[in-house]
């Protein structure tokens, strides 16, 4: 009985999947920077704030790291799996993202309590709200991903801690604070600011752990080669067939004596 050829359809779905996200990203790339550059008008345009006090916003560094990431993504191109030190780095600002849109709305949200006045523009808005749920929703279904490892969960401290000993630095030298918490006099002690800091730090901790658990979820949609596998051209999958073909028919002559049929041979006595 002859072995049927091996035939692989077009992944039609993965071709899909690969052009869709590459308009997301490249509409996500467009987007975030005009939120910047409009966030920014207080220094280009009205001279309101300083560029240093800007840059040293969380937020913004964080939307800064995500502009970085996606022109990475979109030069790439999700043709393969990726290294693990990308995954690791989407999960990272991705999850800062979201930490920085969840602080925000719980600063608007006590803002009475804290006699202080939000002003929430549309800029403010798009980098707090829509650029994470972006993040989000790319870091799950992109194709790509690896499985992270639940260590990596640690790695996400390392930058935030970095961050809150320069802004703990910097605010007494130049009398600010991106962030009222951060602010000892404000919250009226050193004791307090780490108060704060460990509520943020438990909040990055949860948040990257939930992503880690995504990342070891199955892949939506289309799963890329594996570029440690070695594809097998067509033409060595027909000869194998035919090997086992041959194998099979040998195995029926010396059984029967008789030849496979369509073959000239005749029985043997």
């Amino acid at each position: 009985m002859p072995v049927p050829l091996e035939f692989t359809p077009p992944d039609r779905t993965g071709s899909l999947v690969k052009v869709l996200f590459l308009v997301l990203r490249v509409a996500a790339l467009a987007t975030t920077v005009l939120a910047l550059v409009s966030r920014a008008d207080c220094v280009f345009a009205s001279g309101g704030c300083r560029a240093s006090n800007l840059l040293s916003y969380f937020t913004i560094e964080s939307n800064l790291a995500f502009v970085a990431l996606l022109v990475l993504l979109i030069a790439r191109g999700p043709r393969r799996l990726e290294r693990e030190w990308l995954t690791v780095l989407r999960a990272l600002v991705t999850a800062y993202l979201v930490v920085s849109g969840l602080t925000f709305i719980a600063l608007i949200a006590n803002a009475g309590l804290a006699d202080y006045v939000f002003l929430v523009p549309t800029s403010e808005k798009v980098l707090h709200f829509v650029v994470p749920s972006y993040a989000i929703l790319d870091f799950v279904f992109a194709p790509g991903r690896r499985r992270l490892h639940w260590n990596t969960v640690w790695v996400s401290l390392v930058f935030p801690l970095l961050y809150a000993v320069y802004t703990l630095l910097r605010g007494p030298a130049v009398g600010w604070y991106p962030y009222i918490f951060l602010d000892p006099a404000w919250a009226g002690s050193y004791s307090a600011v780490g108060v704060y800091a460990a509520v943020l730090a438990a909040l990055i901790l949860g948040v990257s752990a939930a992503l880690i658990a995504a990342s070891r979820l199955p892949r939506w949609g289309w799963t890329p080669r594996d570029p440690r596998r070695r594809a097998v051209p067509a033409s060595a999958v027909q000869d194998r067939a035919v090997r086992n073909s041959a194998v099979q028919d040998g195995a029926l002559r010396e059984r029967t004596g008789w030849a496979p049929s369509g073959s000239n041979r005749r029985p043997t006595d």
